[in-house]
């Protein structure tokens, strides 16, 4: 059934980010669950359009109407954004000039005395406010502990930097859970349904999913919020989230500090 498809993209890798966005566009909601595991249409979904387009479930439609068809799908979907919509094309440049940014100040981290010496003036409270910032975030792609060596030279502490640094993430993330908690306390009656699932699945697990946040604050370079305002809304523990937030973080940073470290020069 998705043979046509597969050729087409084969013969016209142009196409590739229409019939990319048309799959994940028409996927089915459970994609994840079944094999391949990929987010495909289903086969009732496409036998239904290709039934009423050409009044057969099993036609094979023209590879030139296949290719209209992506692209002027791509295209509705494109125009149906909301306007002042960042490009991902303007993310990804902005996420580039940010780790060029991370990479040019560890490498000239010696020459940045005006810099270096703001940084000390402002000293570990400075430091807080700026982790708090950062691991309150959502889009900072950035970790604060790459700029190790920068807070090094800057007359800081290895050990209280990480603690600072962990410490204003986990703030940070706290604000995260306690907007996840509000909107679970003032969402309307028409998510009552949605709060039973989400209230029911923490009845079910209540120390998988903590275990689970350790390790992604840990391992994994993304914002926490994307874990922690979930999990606030289905009423995990502020005390069993924050913790492991917590810990992750200090793992995290003093792996980050380490490669840095290791990739830039001594630190100290």
């Amino acid at each position: 059934m998705y043979r046509p498809f597969l050729l087409l993209a084969l013969r016209r890798p142009r196409l590739w980010p229409a019939l990319l966005s048309a799959a994940w566009a028409f996927r089915s909601r459970d994609w994840y669950r079944k094999p391949p595991f990929l987010p495909l249409p289903s086969k009732a979904y496409m036998r239904w359009r290709l039934e009423t387009a050409y009044g057969e479930p099993d036609a094979v439609p023209p590879a030139d109407e296949i290719a209209r068809f992506v692209t002027w799908s791509a295209e509705m979907r494109r125009r149906m954004r909301p306007r002042g919509r960042v490009p991902l094309a303007f993310k990804l440049l902005a996420i580039l000039g940010l780790v060029a940014v991370m990479v040019w100040v560890n490498l000239r981290v010696g020459d940045m005395e005006g810099a270096t010496d703001a940084a000390a003036a402002a000293g570990y409270p400075g430091l807080l406010l700026v982790s708090l910032v950062s691991g309150f975030s959502v889009v900072w792609p950035v970790p604060v502990a790459s700029f190790y060596l920068f807070f090094i030279e800057a007359g800081l502490e290895p050990v209280p930097i990480l603690a600072t640094i962990s410490l204003g993430m986990t703030m940070g993330d706290l604000l995260g859970y306690l907007i996840g908690n509000t909107t679970r306390n003032i969402s309307s009656y028409r998510m009552a349904r949605f709060r039973a699932r989400a209230e029911a699945l923490h009845d079910r697990h209540r120390f998988l999913p903590v275990g689970l946040l350790f390790l992604y604050a840990a391992f994994v370079p993304f914002s926490n919020e994307l874990l922690v305002i979930p999990m606030a809304y289905m009423r995990y523990s502020m005390a069993a989230v924050m913790t492991a937030v917590l810990f992750g973080n200090v793992i995290f940073n003093t792996m980050i500090a380490l490669g840095v470290s290791l990739v830039f020069g001594a630190g100290g």
